[in-house]
């Protein structure tokens, strides 16, 4: 039995790749009937479809929680319902993350394997140079825009940044338009509503950074790659980013592990929380049942086991530390808090990374609501939005409330188009 699983790094990221081929060793030797091939394929909405009408979708591949439903009306991942055994992880996880990988005839197409909330990332360095206090970060926008103006001001860098392309712009803006309180899309995908007091309110506060307090930069085409290496080096103070992302800021780029700064995101009056998401492990629906039940297996293995065992929980911790990579990084829990307390306590000896920098995050994520992305349309949306975004950081007259009726139109036609 052989099975091709995405999520392999690439040859730039050396140690991640050692610790993947490590995983996939070890699993072979506690499933030796299983053969596993690694796959550096990622979901990209441009070749998804492509891929899986050729029939070179991996085994188990990883889309964002945004697609699924899509993929399941779609048919385009295996149903997996029947092959979930009793025991498990699959049953553990929380019933409203679960959710986003099931039908509407309760038919689970997918496994969440990761979860993630947007935060408000600052580089704890930049802070101390500008006289800031890196452990008491800001809490309220107007915070953030005096933070802003001090790290101009004192420490010489760029004060705030966002992302304003290949879809991230729209993403990050979607994700201040709910801090600020309110959706930009009915709750079942049909309407559009990007034209609200919400989105205008972080639209002119992105404004008042650019074109009041000069505390936003000159470059204003930045994706997600380069506002992570901004924050990394030095060269941007704070950013709203996924709060899933010290490994990559960390472990890749090279950012000194007390150097980054991770806070709940700031609330408006009226704020209805902070944007989630994550990734699903998808199977592909051309698998056979032994194939079905071989990636549950990869799946169960590769993310769960160090939740439910302790001999595994410490194995893995003990190698992943050895690879220098992070243990104990700031995630979403997929499980309750119980679950994740007693894995913390089981690789305590093993955690490298400064957790105590991030309590005000860990507590906000109990009770500050978790808002999901756009039902439909989402990367859409999110591209239209971009342009939107970019027109306020490089038109000093641009007219928000113009481009906003200009992209709840675009998205609308989008969305009717089905």
């Amino acid at each position: 039995m052989s099975i091709t699983v995405a999520g392999q790094p690439t040859q730039e990221k050396p140690d991640q790749l050692k610790a993947f081929q490590r995983k996939i060793s070890d699993f072979t030797q506690a499933n030796p009937g299983i053969k596993v091939t690694g796959d550096e394929s990622e979901f990209d909405v441009n070749t998804f479809q492509a891929l899986v009408a050729g029939g070179q979708l991996p085994t188990v591949f990883y889309v964002p929680f945004t697609e699924m439903q899509g993929i399941i009306a779609r048919q385009q991942a295996a149903d997996i319902t029947g092959h979930i055994g009793a025991d498990s992880a699959v049953k553990r996880i929380n019933p409203s993350i679960v959710k986003v990988a099931t039908s509407q005839e309760n038919k689970i197409y997918g496994v969440p394997v990761q979860a993630y909330s947007m935060g408000l990332l600052y580089n704890r360095a930049l802070f101390t140079k500008a006289g800031l206090d890196p452990d008491a970060p800001p809490k309220t926008w107007d915070e953030v825009r005096a933070a802003a103006k001090t790290i101009k001001a004192k420490a010489g860098a760029q004060g705030f940044g966002a992302m304003t392309k290949d879809n991230t712009g729209g993403w990050a803006l979607t994700t201040m338009s709910y801090a600020y309180g309110s959706k930009i899309q009915s709750d079942d995908g049909k309407q559009a509503g990007l034209n609200n007091n919400a989105t205008r309110g972080a639209l002119e506060f992105y404004r008042s950074l650019r074109w009041q307090d000069d505390a936003f930069g000159s470059n204003f085409l930045v994706g997600y790659d380069d506002s992570m290496s901004a924050l990394a080096s030095g060269k941007v103070g704070m950013v709203v980013q996924g709060a899933d992302t010290y490994t990559t800021i960390v472990q890749s780029l090279g950012m000194k592990p007390d150097d980054f700064g991770l806070a709940p995101l700031p609330q408006a009056p009226g704020g209805l929380g902070t944007l989630g998401g994550g990734s699903v492990a998808i199977i592909n629906p051309r698998a056979s049942a032994e194939e079905i039940k071989a990636a549950l297996k990869w799946i169960d293995f590769s993310w769960f086991n160090k939740y439910t065992n302790e001999q595994a929980a410490v194995a893995d911790a003990k190698a992943v530390a050895a690879d220098k990579l992070p243990v104990g990084a700031p995630v979403l829990p997929l499980f309750d808090q119980a679950t994740t307390d007693r894995y913390l306590t089981w690789v305590k000896d093993y955690v490298n990374v400064p957790r105590e920098h991030f309590t005000a995050y860990f507590d906000s994520a109990k009770s500050l609501p978790l808002v999901p992305e756009p039902a439909a349309k989402a990367q859409e949306t999110y591209g239209i939005l971009d342009n939107v975004v970019q027109a306020v950081l490089t038109r000093r007259d641009a007219d928000i409330t113009a481009l906003l009726d200009d992209a709840q139109k675009k998205v609308q036609t989008a969305i009717d188009a089905g």
